[in-house]
């Protein structure tokens, strides 16, 4: 792929269908779950991508049997039943917040032995302290790299009880010991030291648990804690589970009506998903599109004429989806200001920083805070986008890009680093100009 890739713009409103990939967040959570439970677990429609790979790897690594197809998206576990079969092994966790705080949780598990986690610079200075803090209470020997990782693991399984934890910083943090925590020697009672917390993933965590077999009543989820009850083990799915597609990918086409105008039907995503990124489609709703939703995909319509409304409002809820919202906002009938994402400048990249960043460079008049970040539109200029390695700003400012500035269809959008999208969707570029391929063939047979 051309480093950087210029972004083909759409000389014509998208008329397309696109599939998404399946999302991330549930193929890593099924790969635990999967591993923990008792028998075969058959995974479909799974995301082959970066992150899923360094979670395979390091659970192959802790010597599970894992069968991987990338052709057929099937990815076929072994699960033991909550034993871990080796007591000493280095994971590399790349930067991959969800296999980082996932696996540091599932090793405490063990009964003895020793697990170091490292992953590249930047995971070096992603949020951990809490969820260690937490484990250690529960009978870890955990020691950090200054509150950071590597890290290593002594674990001696989790002794269950009531502990505290903050994890504002990640709702990862609570998702990853309520995988692990139905293994408990005893109930474990989670203390929410803020409970303003973005639950959405949490909830998603739980649903999935209770597809896996464990009862409601053994997982208690209240304002102030979470309560879990032993019960073990999982149960297996040999039978199969279909992974949703990712809802988070949704957004950027999802947005794309709202840059160019027309239709796009969307495969894979759902109104009644797992994932609360879908809540997106509010903003887009607001902003002026037309949302129609079937059985497995979502149409969206937006008839070019007024600009799309501004966005201002607050996307914590949905913060992976901030991102896409913010690289549109050039386009949109006056100011924006998206509130309520603090959080993002300790993920991937500062996430706040590098989409100001990207604005300013197309002439955009922006100013942010510690959790916001606003756009005066101004008229577009001519850029080439540094990605920070963030697979999310590459894809939102490719959004962007398709809008047809100079009138003839020649690229005015370069994006850097285009091949860090394969961290969750590894062909999104390809998908996208397929869709405008797609688009101008239709105009031209309707036209013709």
């Amino acid at each position: 792929m051309i480093d950087p890739l210029p972004i083909k713009p759409f000389t014509h409103p998208v008329n397309a269908r696109v599939s998404l990939p399946g999302s991330k967040s549930i193929t890593n959570r099924a790969l635990i779950v999967a591993a923990l439970a008792d028998g075969k677990t058959i995974l479909e429609n799974c995301l082959f991508s970066e992150d899923t790979e360094i979670m395979v790897n390091a659970l192959t690594a802790l010597g599970f049997e894992i069968d991987a197809n990338a052709n057929e998206k099937r990815i076929t576990v072994l699960g033991l039943g909550g034993k871990i079969p080796n007591k000493e092994a280095s994971l590399f966790v790349g930067n991959s917040g969800t296999s980082a705080r996932f696996l540091t949780a599932f090793c405490c598990l063990q009964e003895g032995g020793e697990y170091t986690l490292d992953g590249v610079p930047q995971m070096r200075k992603r949020p951990i302290k809490s969820l260690v803090d937490c484990l250690i209470q529960q009978g870890a020997e955990i020691e950090t790299t200054g509150d950071f990782m590597p890290i290593t693991i002594k674990p001696h399984g989790l002794k269950g009880g009531i502990v505290s934890i903050n994890s504002m910083s990640s709702s990862q943090f609570i998702s990853a010991i309520v995988m692990a925590a139905p293994y408990g020697k005893e109930a474990l009672t989670l203390q929410l030291e803020d409970t303003s917390l973005r639950r959405s993933y949490i909830d998603m965590t739980i649903e999935m648990l209770k597809q896996f077999g464990i009862q409601s009543k053994n997982i208690i989820a209240s304002d102030s804690n979470y309560v879990i009850q032993p019960q073990k083990p999982y149960s297996s799915k040999p039978e199969g589970y279909k992974v949703e597609g990712d809802a988070s990918a949704a957004s950027y086409f999802f947005a794309l009506p709202l840059v160019v105008g027309g239709s796009i039907e969307i495969d894979g995503v759902t109104q009644n998903s797992l994932q609360g990124d879908t809540e997106f489609t509010t903003q887009i709703i607001a902003a002026g599109a037309q949302i129609e939703w079937k059985d497995n995909s979502a149409i969206c319509r937006y008839e070019k004429g007024e600009k799309p409304t501004a966005l201002n409002s607050s996307f914590y809820k949905f913060s992976d989806t901030f991102l896409t919202g913010a690289a549109i906002t050039p386009l949109l009938n006056g100011p924006s200001k998206i509130e309520g994402i603090a959080h993002t400048r300790h993920q991937e990249c500062d996430r706040i920083e590098a989409m100001a960043n990207g604005l300013d460079r197309v002439g955009q008049s922006i100013s942010q805070e510690e959790g916001s970040l606003s756009v005066s539109p101004q008229p577009l200029q001519n850029a080439s986008i540094a990605t920070y390695h963030d697979h999310r700003v590459a894809m939102s400012f490719g959004i962007l890009g398709c809008f047809n500035k100079n009138g003839d269809g020649s690229p005015w959008l370069n994006i850097e680093d285009p091949t860090c999208c394969k961290k969750t969707f590894p062909d999104f570029f390809e998908v996208l100009e397929n869709a405008r391929i797609e688009s101008e063939s239709a105009a031209t047979t309707y036209h013709g």
